[in-house]
């Protein structure tokens, strides 16, 4: 009873300056908002493009391509449609449809984009059906680059405590053996001279490309991951920064510390503020997308910080079932639903996904830690945004089209069922899989995506 008034309350709040159409709007739609958030690589284009792909032609040309409408019965759909999200840039999906027709993979994401699936269902209740011929579900979609994601935990630091916990990072870990020669450029480095812009910019993009190179070969803990992206609007070139060894961070009056401390609160007070107010909210349901290839193909050190990279992660959103009081009053909404999931699931033989999937429990553990004692649903996912491979010969063994074009069957080793079980050294290399020529087919031939639907749009049963 208490949640019917709630609920009541809130959609009369919301009509009491309404009429007409406005009025009808208000009392008849139900919004669900997803973020889908990656670290870079971990697929997050595919996924999005694979979605749009699928979900226009289940509206627009009738293929029963998901299951989505098993929480909205097909029986009382009248209309389906994908639209824009106000507020955000459309999604490239177009291009990224040509790009596959091309034999390439979508780019990489380095903006925000947003778009909706508006399901509009007839009404059935006895009462409201004659106030209302129908009601609209919309589901709001937003992705953005993994790199903000990283970024955004540094607006809980100062400027030295980031530069003392990157060194940190630096001098351990898989990191350690991509960043010696930043330690080379920081140790030959005369810091007596004066921080001019043109030795600013000397260092910051001596540190830049060490970021780039560890990117590169795997790292996913890189801060600050905007100075990648060259669409990112924060100008790195005049205010970047860099870790400064710490008998330089300890003193404050150190002119490279002032100069660099002023940069970092710029950073935060210009960019990740902003940047964490206007997309990291108002989000009940989340994705988060893991590449555990990326560190399969690596080491197990690679996993490893992966594991730490999603625990810090975790501190970015706001945890919690949202309610009437939350939404409306504290203007704030909170992430009742988590799927982790591991994408590209078809690069590996059927019968080493079970393996993959308590790899991915294994990995999410941190970032699950702080679900503790919170009302919060999650739960696993392997997904295939697009089924590239198919069975081989053998049940250890996959099918598909290699870089050169040619039709190939390869045949694998089990990969570990936990962190412990690979090997120091060890590594398991993935197929470099091309786009196949059947590339629609194969995206509405996905796997994992309807489930993963159905858990997030679920009542929770």
């Amino acid at each position: 009873m208490q949640k019917n008034i709630a609920a009541l309350l809130d959609k009369t709040l919301a009509a009491a300056s309404l009429t007409g159409d406005k009025l009808a709007d208000v009392f008849s739609k139900e919004t669900h908002r997803f973020t889908i958030t990656g670290l870079s690589r971990s697929g997050k284009s595919m996924l999005f493009t694979s979605l749009i792909t699928m979900l226009k032609s289940r509206s627009e040309e009738g293929y029963a391509c998901l299951p989505l409408l098993r929480y909205l019965p097909p029986s009382q759909v009248l209309d389906m449609r994908v639209e824009p999200l106000d507020g955000y840039k459309a999604f490239p999906h177009q291009e990224n449809v040509a790009a596959l027709a091309q034999g390439q993979w979508p780019s990489a994401t380095e903006e925000a984009y947003g778009f909706k699936l508006v399901v509009r269902l007839k009404q059935t209740a006895t009462f409201k059906k004659h106030l209302l011929p129908h009601t609209d579900v919309v589901f709001e979609f937003i992705d953005y680059p993994g790199e903000w994601i990283t970024d955004i935990p540094m607006l809980s630091k100062t400027y030295a405590q980031w530069s003392d916990s990157t060194w940190a990072q630096l001098s351990s870990g898989p990191q350690q053996y991509y960043a010696e020669t930043w330690r080379q450029v920081i140790n030959q480095f005369d810091f007596e001279q004066p921080p001019t812009a043109a030795n600013i910019h000397a260092l910051v993009h001596a540190y830049r490309n060490y970021l780039i190179y560890a990117k590169r070969e795997g790292i996913s803990l890189l801060q600050p991951g905007s100075f990648l992206l060259d669409s990112s609007d924060f100008n790195w070139q005049e205010f970047g920064f860099t870790p400064l060894p710490s008998s330089i961070t300890s003193d404050v009056s150190h002119p490279w510390y002032q100069a660099f401390n002023k940069h970092f609160c710029a950073f935060q007070n210009n960019w990740l503020t902003p940047l964490k107010q206007s997309i990291f909210k108002e989000t009940d349901k989340q994705i988060i997308l893991v590449d555990l290839f990326e560190g399969l193909n690596h080491s197990r050190q690679h996993l490893y910080q992966l594991k730490e990279t999603l625990s810090h992660l975790a501190d970015t959103f706001v945890y919690g079932q949202s309610n009437w009081f939350s939404r409306k009053v504290l203007k704030s909404e909170q992430i009742g639903k988590v799927a982790f999931v591991a994408t590209k699931a078809d690069l590996i033989p059927v019968s080493q996904r079970e393996n993959l999937l308590n790899l991915l429990h294994q990995v999410s553990e941190g970032a699950r830690a702080k679900f503790k004692d919170k009302p919060i649903e999650f739960e696993h996912f392997l997904v295939s945004a697009m089924q590239i491979t198919d069975e081989g010969s053998s049940a250890q063994a996959i099918r598909y089209t290699d870089s050169n074009g040619r039709y190939v069957e390869s045949s694998f080793e089990p990969i570990p069922a936990t962190l412990k079980d690979m090997e120091e050294g060890a590594h398991f290399p993935v197929p470099s899989a091309q786009v196949p020529n059947d590339y629609k087919a194969r995206i509405l031939a996905g796997k994992g995506v309807d489930r993963l639907l159905q858990f997030l749009l679920g009542k929770g049963e």
